[in-house]
């Protein structure tokens, strides 16, 4: 039978890429976020082109404010990040996850918790790939990964055809397993 078995040892590193791959690749708040930057930005453009000679002191205020959410909105952002790792760091320290994947689902028993979460591959809404990591969401905000060079059964490549043939297709027939990386021909 075709499995996939990860053993992995909690890293706070780890789980920040796994955030920080979130905020860029998954979450939609940080797109609406971009989309605030640039109305502030050519709000601050539109008024200083407009602006008479005597409003210098608005534009120079009008400027501050721009420079000062360019600066503080990727700043709160890397601190949200921050405080959810410092939080689970503080909770999982020196825990070790096995997520197991087979044709039929994929569980995850975590050292510091009792039980397992169990997944069905109906459940797996998308799955991302990386040099270092596979991602696997349930939903918009929820997922676990599998960090690749822990794997002590099966490989990639076990992995990529159980979500192939086993995850819901959309109407075009496909997966959503997505490969967020160039494979060199030695690889693979």
């Amino acid at each position: 039978m075709e499995k996939v078995i990860s053993k992995t040892e909690y890293n706070r590193k780890d789980h920040k890429k796994f955030y920080r791959f979130h905020m860029f690749h998954r979450s939609k708040s940080t797109y609406f976020i971009l989309f605030i930057v640039l109305f502030v930005i050519v709000w601050t453009i539109y008024n200083t082109i407009n602006a008479q000679g005597e409003e210098f002191s608005s534009i120079m205020i009008l400027w501050a404010i721009s420079a000062f959410t360019i600066m503080l909105i990727p700043m709160m952002m890397i601190l949200q990040i921050n405080n959810i790792v410092k939080k689970e760091s503080q909770e999982r320290k020196d825990s070790i996850d096995i997520v197991t994947a087979n044709k039929h689902k994929i569980e995850k028993n975590s050292s510091h918790v009792e039980g397992k979460v169990v997944i069905g591959w109906h459940q797996v809404d998308a799955v991302y790939e990386n040099r270092e990591f596979i991602y696997i969401y349930t939903g918009p905000q929820q997922g676990i990964f599998i960090k690749k060079e822990d794997i002590i059964e099966g490989d990639v490549a076990t992995f990529r055809k159980l979500a192939e043939n086993n995850m819901k297709k959309n109407r075009k027939g496909k997966v959503k397993y997505r490969i967020r990386f160039r494979e060199n021909k030695d690889e693979q």
